[in-house]
């Protein structure tokens, strides 16, 4: 069974106009393949998306909690030509200890989230 896609509001919020939702539903799809960047831990990877019509030298790099038994959660996401070369250790931590709340919630606790605007579910036809 496929897991559910969903970002965080955050992630939402940053990611509107940058990247598609069929686009982060496909690298969904690859994360379950184990198709990443790196493995942080707990529960966490890195998953660079190409941006249309740049490929993936100009895409965006994302944190996204993994482990989760019926979804696959984008937290945090940054363009290539943001400063700095990657994500901050403090990122990093927040992202997986975010994951580890994440990791722990049943479908009636992602959907309690998604009614209380924490996370946004998408519709991916695959």
């Amino acid at each position: 069974m496929k897991k559910i896609v969903m970002k965080t509001k955050t992630f939402d919020r940053w990611a509107k106009k940058i990247v598609s939702s069929t686009q982060l539903c496909k690298a969904a799809r690859e994360i379950e393949l184990e198709y990443y960047e790196a493995d942080l831990g707990g529960g966490v990877c890195k998953k660079r998306i190409p941006i249309l019509g740049q490929g993936k030298s100009g895409s965006i790099r994302t944190i996204v909690a993994k482990k989760n038994r019926d979804a696959i959660i984008f937290i945090v996401g940054r363009e290539k030509s943001d400063s700095g070369s990657d994500f901050t250790n403090n990122e990093q931590t927040a992202a997986i200890i975010l994951a580890k709340t994440f990791e722990k919630a049943d479908r009636s606790k992602l959907q309690d989230l998604v009614d209380a605007g924490i996370l946004k579910e998408l519709i991916c036809n695959d």
